[in-house]
């Protein structure tokens, strides 16, 4: 029997770089942008990449960030520090000019996960969690996000590393996928995908004094607290 191949399989001329189209075009529509109204922006040397507020006098300031489809009822996943103390939380869908508005189900702020619905059409397929054992460095990866607010941006890279801890003031970043598929201001929350079109991570973190480097949460964490907020155990 023939195994399955992945969507991303074919090969371009050059024979070197899987063709991602058939990919992006799968899930595009299941990923979302974030438009928020929350706290200002704080500095710090590892940051994540939410959208710097244009004023620091403590008044809250719009906010930007990236959610995805990740179960058939259509609840969403994000990082909590991009809806935390939110106003009003609007999602921007592929191809609608309304943004919808949104509200949390439920978060952890620790692990700096959210879960979010929204009255929206449930994209077919949903972005479905993969599995962080099953994950290789040196493997292709993509990220979907609206990075500077630019919506659906498809940026590629590979993991770069796996299982790196990091803390970042109260937040506890347990076996992180390091990545170099460019990650900016605006994609916190966003999939990292494989190419099997599993979410192997959530975008969550950039070092700021260097290019190249981006973390996100690793599916197996995500499974694990979405599976506490929800109730339910997800596939």
């Amino acid at each position: 029997m023939k195994k399955a191949q992945s969507l991303a399989s074919k090969r371009s001329a050059s024979g070197s770089i899987p063709n991602f189209v058939r990919l992006v075009e799968r899930y595009k529509k299941s990923v979302l942008g974030i438009e928020v109204v929350q706290l200002p922006y704080r500095e710090r040397t590892m940051i994540l990449p939410w959208d710097r507020p244009a004023g620091r006098s403590g008044r809250s300031a719009l906010n930007i960030g990236t959610g995805f489809v990740f179960h058939p009822k259509g609840y969403i996943l994000t990082n909590e520090h991009v809806v935390s103390e939110a106003d009003r939380i609007m999602l921007r869908a592929f191809g609608k000019k309304e943004p919808i508005q949104a509200e949390v189900v439920g978060r952890d702020r620790r692990h700096d996960i959210a879960v979010l619905r929204a009255d929206i059409d449930i994209p077919s397929p949903v972005l479905r969690l993969g599995h962080s054992k099953d994950v290789r460095v040196g493997e292709w990866v993509l990220a979907i996000g609206s990075p500077l607010g630019l919506d659906h941006t498809v940026t590629v890279g590979i993991v770069s590393a796996k299982n790196r801890p990091l803390q970042i003031g109260d937040r506890d970043y347990p076996n992180l996928i390091q990545t170099d598929a460019a990650i900016n201001r605006g994609n916190s929350g966003g999939p990292l995908i494989n190419l099997r079109g599993e979410v192997v991570g959530m975008n969550t973190a950039v070092s700021q004094s260097s290019q190249g480097i981006g973390f996100a949460i690793s599916a197996d964490v995500l499974r694990k607290r979405v599976n506490e907020i929800l109730g339910e155990s997800i596939s």
